[in-house]
């Protein structure tokens, strides 16, 4: 193998002599005299004439001096890879490929989707171009240096430092060097007459019934005189891309001079075309040809979509419709790729997020790679596409330099540019909360808007003032629970493009309990209803899509932090059904009880675009099913009467489930449509037999039949209760008061230990005041009066026959705090190591592995390795809610709020909790053994970017506030 250092001598030698720079078109219509672009050639439609380059490279952690003796893979980050390399160094690749000799008679083009992010490039031996820019694509004219029909090298030098990651904040916000060719590659060609640029757009008449497509094009002459006759033929298929619907051909006046750009214009009717919408993403294809002296020249294809995005007043419409955007924020993020992505999950991303009611993505903070547009265009999906700045206003770029040409407006128009025809694109944001609006982005921001005025634009900051009441729409970043009142009346269309972030760096409480990613759904459906229902209120973008950490080669685990309803593996975590459920534009709820042969379901149509019937809804009950068929348009409600023959059981449940028109089931509800009936004269009373009362020193023991229990008289505690022999409680009861913590090291998981200790501290210092006995012959009565630091009161404990136990307890509070949960914390042995639970939950209906599931049963242990608060760093075979740290399985130890009912079992014995409905319980293994919390308070956390929505669930104490409970137990 040759050295790479020797290669880089010799190309640092020649580089003088060829030092061409990536090829401008200057745009000249008069809307648009000179908007220079980097020329980004609209892709080969033919297979034959695209290699790709993607695979395995050779690599040099420094191309200065070390030999390219390693190979590394392609797209990639050389983090990731395990490669290591030094602050503003140049890493090195190198690849050979092969050129087909029949490419002689065209010109070959070198792109890059994305390199990060300063980058030369250097092809057999000469310095083609050279790139600043780590989120958009380049193209490189090789032409004059390519072997055709022979062996080529491919050099290309990369520093991940850079201006440009500076005003992305990229390798910050990842907490890693992003480094490295993080997109596709490959090599094309194209005719020598050919098209430098086409972008499709497509106008609807004011009846938006018939359509008008119009092609701006270039045509670029690469071929060594001047051209012939020119003419331009469009035809316009279905999107099989061989059934004809119609064609045009125009011819050209003028020739084109070796080496010049010609604009040009073609535009036809088409009657009456299908639609796109999120909801029909019906797409046609666009055959746009060259043709030379009446020969085809050139040939390109294009996906595209009928649509028009209009503003009027505070509302923005598609294709006449008012919209409203359920929508999340996409990072491309991979736990073991970083930010370059593979294995297709862009589409397996959009499909996801489809099927949980998302009809909107936002790219933050940076544009995406080309294949997430496809998939959104094709599955329907709106976007809007960031440029890549983030925290700019850090980064110094003085207006009107090379280096604010370079970075502010070639990446910006680059990404315009790269993306223009795709009709998925509804808005282009300029930047992501970034100062400096008219320094730094107002010249942009114009720029878009006289290369593409028929997409909305978007500043995505803090306030709505930002962009100084510049652009088509504004936002407003967690803008809490008021923000849809506060905007009510607003001026212009306003967009949460970042809201109801999820729990990610209260840690500490995660860590503990993953509850409250459950309890984030009672927030979230609060907020969306109301943004529903205001109209200025555009929608909305939940922070975030996807888990954003790394875990890093070294062992080292970096990122943001676990803030998607999907983790990074694409499992859906609890939030991904609230999610679902709250997006949902298909609303259900049971009318009526079965009665008569029929039960009766509300039906209400929230689609954008569709009437019911377009949906399939299907449902079942017992041995019987069938369609509900509806005709509702947008907005409305109506109630379906659905017959059902054989009254059912109580047990029995109607499930309902809903396909929009894509078919894409998109909802589930499950209803009980005939009520329980419970004679409670036949409840056996608690009668048993009399107890028996016996005392060793400092224990005294109750006994009544099996049950036995045994009371330490110097500090109050129940010290073990038995039934027939075994142990069922050996702990407790302490009073909790826990407090809400922010707690997590910061926002950034940094490579440091990721490990925290449980959250479950009891109130502290208890000191027993009183004890007071009532051995009566039916019941053992204990009173307690103790006090604790924080609290101050009594506990008194009523043993019954059977098991059965009645605790009260009543505490003043001492000193201030604000809780997260407050009750008593139980100990059972350590062998009950099962939860099973009946409980009020916020949906009728859940996945069964949910851990917000109505009823359900949950391990202590799985089969999975115990992992740190960024879940497993080893792709999973098993759900989310079976991953586990020391204190047991998510499913086991978060909160299930609002129980009827809860078991802590071994499968013999088991401490069962009758509840009220209104009580919650929450479980964790420690060193003692099982502890349980059954708590009469519990709330959403305390992640900082949620407290205003969780806040409305806060029960602030103050000194001298009570809390009290009632807890009914039955030990069997």
């Amino acid at each position: 193998m040759k050295p790479f250092y020797k290669s880089l001598t010799i190309l640092l030698f020649l580089a003088s002599a060829a030092n061409a720079q990536i090829q401008k078109i200057t745009y000249t219509t008069a809307e648009q005299q000179l908007l220079k672009l980097n020329r980004i050639s609209p892709s080969a439609s033919k297979q034959a004439d695209k290699i790709s380059l993607d695979g395995t490279w050779q690599f040099s952690t420094d191309i200065n001096t070390l030999p390219a003796d390693k190979n590394i893979q392609v797209p990639g980050e050389w983090v990731m890879q395990g490669f290591e390399v030094k602050k503003m160094v140049y890493a090195g690749y190198k690849k050979n490929f092969e050129i087909p000799a029949n490419w002689k008679n065209k010109r070959v083009k070198l792109r890059f989707d994305a390199v990060y992010s300063e980058a030369e490039i250097w092809v057999n031996g000469k310095k083609t171009a050279s790139h600043l820019g780590g989120f958009t694509p380049f193209e490189v004219d090789i032409n004059d240096v390519a072997n055709c029909g022979g062996n080529n090298e491919l050099l290309v030098k990369v520093k991940s430092e850079s201006k440009a990651d500076s005003l992305a904040s990229a390798s910050t916000y990842a907490v890693h060097a992003l480094g490295g060719i993080s997109r596709k590659v490959y090599v094309m060609a194209v005719e020598e007459v050919n098209f430098a640029y086409a972008d499709i757009k497509t106008f609807l008449d004011k009846n938006y019934e018939n359509a008008t497509l119009s092609a701006d094009v270039i045509i670029a002459n690469e071929q060594n005189g001047k051209t012939g006759n020119l003419g331009i033929r469009a035809e316009l298929f279905k999107a099989d891309g061989t059934t004809r619907i119609t064609e045009k051909t125009i011819t050209i006046d003028k020739s084109i001079a070796k080496g010049e750009f010609l604009q040009q214009n073609i535009s036809f009717e088409v009657v009456k075309p299908a639609k796109w919408d999120t909801e029909h993403p019906n797409l046609y294809v666009v055959k746009l040809s060259i043709l030379q002296d009446g020969k085809n020249e050139d040939e390109i294809t294009k996906s595209i979509g009928f649509r028009q995005i209009e503003v009027r007043g505070n509302r923005v419409f598609v294709n006449n419709m008012p919209i409203k955007l359920r929508g999340i924020c996409h990072h491309e993020t991979m736990p073991l790729r970083g930010r370059s992505v593979g294995e297709n999950m862009w589409e397996k991303d959009v499909e996801l997020f489809r099927e949980g009611n998302v009809n909107y993505f936002r790219t933050s903070h940076y544009p995406p790679a080309e294949e997430l547009i496809d998939a959104c265009n094709r599955l329907g999906m709106f976007l809007e596409v960031e440029a890549p700045f983030c925290w700019a206003e850090n980064t110094d770029v003085p207006a009107g330099t090379e280096i604010y040409q370079t970075l502010m407006v070639d990446q910006t128009l680059d990404m315009v540019n790269y993306f223009r025809s795709n009709p998925a694109i509804l808005t282009w944001s300029i930047g992501n909360e970034s100062g400096k609006y008219a320094a730094y982005f107002k010249e942009t921001a114009k720029l878009v808007k006289q290369f593409d005025p028929t997409r909305l634009r978007n500043f995505s900051q803090y306030g709505p003032d930002a962009d100084e009441g510049d652009l088509e729409i504004t936002n407003h970043h967690y803008p809490g629970p008021t923000g849809p009142q506060t905007y009510r009346n607003y001026k212009r269309p306003i967009v949460f493009d970042e809201y109801v972030h999820l729990n990610a760096y209260n840690r500490l409480e995660l860590v503990t309990d993953p509850g409250v990613r459950d309890a984030w759904g009672i927030g979230f459906e609060a907020m969306w209803e109301n943004m529903y229902r205001t109209d200025a209120v555009l929608g909305g973008a939940i922070w975030a899509g996807i888990d954003d950490t790394f875990f890093l080669p070294n062992g080292k685990t970096v990122g943001y932090g676990t803030w998607g309803p999907l983790d990074g593996w694409r499992r859906p975590k609890p939030e991904y059904w609230h999610m679902k459920k709250i997006y949902s534009p298909v609303k259900v709820k049971l009318a009526s009880n079965w009665s008569n042969g029929k039960v009766a379901l509300e039906l209400e149509n929230r689609l954008l675009f569709s009437n019911l019937n377009e949906c399939k809804i299907e449902w079942s009950l017992g041995s019987e099913s069938g369609v509900i068929i509806a005709d509702l348009k947008r907005n409305g409600k109506t109630t379906a009467n659905v017959l059902v023959s054989k009254k059912p059981l109580p047990s029995d449940k109607m499930t309902v489930k809903v396909y929009d028109p894509r078919k894409v089931l998109i909802d589930i509800y499950q209803f009980a449509v005939v009520p329980t009936v419970t004679d409670l004269t036949l409840v056996q009373k608690n009668v048993g037999p009399p107890w028996i009362y016996t005392q060793t020193g400092n224990t005294l023991t109750a006994k009544s039949g099996k049950v036995s229990v045994q009371l330490n008289l110097a500090n109050g505690d129940v010290t073990q209760i038995t039934n027939n022999g075994a142990a069922i409680w050996i702990t407790g009861a302490r009073l909790m008061v826990l407090p809400l913590t922010g707690e997590g090291r910061g926002t950034q998981m940094t490579g440091e230990s990721q490990q925290f200790d449980p959250f479950t501290d009891v109130c502290k210092n208890r000191i027993i005041k009183d004890i007071k006995l009532d051995k009566a012959k039916n019941s053992f009565t204990v009173h307690i009066t103790d006090t604790y630091s924080e609290a101050g009161g009594g506990i008194c404990y009523t043993f019954l026959a059977d098991g059965k136990v009645k605790i009260d307890y009543k505490y003043s509070i001492k000193k201030e705090i604000n809780p997260r949960q407050w009750g008593l914390v139980f100990g059972v042995p350590n062998s009950f190591q099962e939860l099973d639970w009946n409980r009020n939950a916020q949906w009728d209906y859940y996945p069964a592995d949910h851990i917000g599931r109505p009823v359900g049963k949950a391990m202590l242990t799985s089969g999975n390795q115990v992992s740190g608060p960024a879940g497993p760093s080893k792709l999973p075979a098993t759900p989310w809610s079976l991953d586990r740290n020391d204190l047991g399985t998510n499913d086991f130890r978060s909160t299930k709020m609002y129980i009827n009912q809860a078991v802590l079992t071994n499968g013999v014995s088991s401490f069962n909790v009758a509840a009220n409905g209104q009580q919650h319980i929450r479980a964790w293994k420690d060193v003692q053994g099982i502890k349980a919390l059954v708590a009469g308070y519990s709330n959403m956390g305390a992640e900082r970017f949620f407290r205003g929505h969780a806040e409305k669930m806060d029960r602030p104490l103050k000194a001298g506030d009570t809390i009290q409970d009632s807890v009914t137990l039955q030990l069997k």
